[in-house]
């Protein structure tokens, strides 16, 4: 099992939020990371490391690009 630390970027916080999740491996981190991010329309991108690596970045598809 792995550890990794999920990072939650919320619109209405100028601090990420920090989560753990203990699993088998990247891709099942990954999936979480999009459940947890899909949660909530304040949440815009999620950080996923795993100690010093960085292993996705992921956007929410749900917010619509201001530009």
């Amino acid at each position: 099992m792995k550890t990794y630390l999920l990072y939650i970027h919320d619109d209405r916080y100028t601090v990420p939020t920090m989560d753990s999740i203990t699993v088998i491996d990247d891709e099942r981190a990954k999936q979480l990371a999009r459940e947890r991010l899909a949660s909530s329309a304040h949440y815009h991108t999620a950080e996923l490391w795993e100690d010093e690596r960085l292993v996705a970045r992921l956007e929410n598809p749900g917010i619509a690009d201001p530009a």
